[in-house]
């Protein structure tokens, strides 16, 4: 695997920052300004999408977004590496109907001690960060394998409504279930601003990672609680068609000229073909 070509920064970050073999890797060091207490954590998101922003081709068995990456070796180290520098890590419901599991090692098994290294370096107790499921209706998948892996901490950030229908399941042993009350900022999803505060105070998060889809990031992005995106830009073009709708990274909400959300740009790095970009919101 060809190492990542670091083509600009704004701010250099110290290769001592990761494990020597993982800067080599990555071109160069990384850091996230965390503050050791805040109201909510530092929230990073991260996404890949084709030359034209499509980022599913949203067919029965076309959805998986390595389709859209080429399955590119160095997007997957990239996707470990954020993984690795959170103490959570936020989806939603619908991740579930994949037998994925949102820690380092899973996408880049090759750097798991590598990735165990740097959580270490970094001060994190734990070998890897919490999933955090955001349902309303508390319809998961609890035969997923997010909810059976040991020492993999789970929780389900749902609704009164959500928490009373898993109260009647079987729910996996160690998986806790989190009411968070109602929005109506963010009525047809659970808020995203509330859940961050839970996390932050009871579970002292202080980096948490998007890993969600389109609908939910709209959620995040009206409420102003992403600091960072990473977006991994593949050469390909996935087109569009009156008769099918594939997604874009934002579904759900349109903004307009006086609220569209601007983000000043941080770092470009080359993978083969592919363009690995970091944005801060403003």
């Amino acid at each position: 695997m060809e190492s990542i070509v670091t083509l600009y920064e704004r701010e250099t970050a110290d290769p001592a920052t990761l494990p020597s073999t993982l800067a080599t890797y990555y071109g160069g060091g990384f850091t996230l300004p965390v503050q050791e207490t805040s109201a909510r954590p530092y929230v990073i998101a991260n996404f890949v999408e084709t030359l034209d922003g499509i980022i599913s081709y949203n067919a029965p068995g076309q959805m998986d977004s390595k389709i859209i990456s080429g399955d590119n070796a160095q997007d997957k180290v990239v996707m470990g590496l954020l993984r690795a520098s959170a103490d959570a890590v936020i989806f939603g419901s619908n991740a579930l109907q994949e037998n994925h599991l949102h820690i380092p090692a899973f996408v880049a098994p090759t750097f798991t001690a590598e990735y165990d290294a740097l959580r270490t370096q970094q001060g994190r107790k734990e070998r890897w960060p919490i999933s955090v499921v955001l349902s309303r209706n508390g319809q998961v998948n609890l035969t997923n394998k997010t909810f059976h892996t040991p020492g993999l901490r789970a929780i389900i950030a749902t609704t009164e409504q959500g928490s009373a229908y898993l109260a009647q399941q079987s729910l996996p042993e160690g998986t806790e279930v989190r009411i968070i009350e109602e929005d109506e900022k963010s009525a047809a999803q659970v808020s995203p601003e509330r859940v961050l505060q839970l996390l932050a105070r009871e579970y002292g998060v202080r980096v948490a990672l998007y890993e969600g889809g389109p609908m939910l990031l709209a959620t995040f992005l009206e409420q102003n609680v992403v600091d960072e995106l990473f977006l991994t830009l593949a050469p390909q073009i996935a087109g569009h068609d009156v008769g099918l709708h594939r997604l874009s990274l934002v579904e759900g909400h349109a903004f307009m000229p006086v609220d569209a959300l601007w983000t000043t740009l941080l770092s470009v790095k080359l993978a083969g073909s592919h363009l690995l970009l970091r944005y801060r919101f403003k």
